[in-house]
């Protein structure tokens, strides 16, 4: 059975903004590339950008919600 379940949270002015810092998103971007090239990923690699992934996805997630809110 699915179910709903609603939280509401106070978010910063400028979450639409936010982003992955440079760093890091060079590092994941290496880490598709390097996936993309057909180099096999190590078990930590691909841990490593399955993480990165989640955390781009969820901050542009928030981003968009924050610019719906606005």
């Amino acid at each position: 059975m699915s179910q709903t379940i609603r939280i509401d949270l106070e978010l910063p002015d400028d979450l639409a903004l936010f982003k992955l810092p440079a760093g890091v998103n060079e590092r994941l971007t290496s880490l598709l590339e390097k996936q993309d090239s057909g180099q096999a990923l190590t078990d930590q690699e691909k841990r490593e950008a399955e993480g990165l992934v989640d955390l781009a996805d969820t901050l542009t997630y928030l981003g968009l919600k924050a610019r719906a809110a606005a």
